[in-house]
This record gives structure tokens, sequence and C-alpha cells, in this order.
């Protein structure tokens, strides 16, 4: 399960610059992406694992927060 608070999101989106629509997509694929076996601990699972993200949401037309 990927569970999310609208609230936590709002405030993180508020931080990064971006809305929260934005900022909802990116912790939701962020999450699927996890639950798939993704992992950032490593510099080079990092790389996979975010490079992967952005792809996923440029293809949808959700450009990925800065």
């Amino acid at each position: 399960d990927v569970v999310l608070c609208p609230t936590v999101a709002e405030a993180q989106a508020r931080d990064a610059g971006h809305d929260t629509a934005a900022e909802l997509r990116l912790l939701c694929t962020h999450g699927i992406l996890h639950l798939l076996g993704y992992d950032h601990h490593e510099p080079d699972e990092e790389r996979e694992m975010f490079g992967l993200q952005a792809r996923l949401l440029g293809s949808w037309g959700a450009v990925e927060p800065s």
C-alpha cells in the first residue's frame, strides 16, 4: 500500500516551490517504485530509481518537481 498525507504533501510542496498536485504525483510514483523493489540508499540505486521516477512523471506530462 501507498499512503499519502495531503497535509504533509502540501507543506512539502510549499517548501519545494511547486503545487500540491505535483507533490502528490511525485510521492505516489516514488512509493510505488519502492513497492516494486527500488531503493536509493546507494548512489547507483539512487540514480536508477530517480531516473525512472523522472521518466515516468515526464511520460505522463507531469514534470517532476524541482
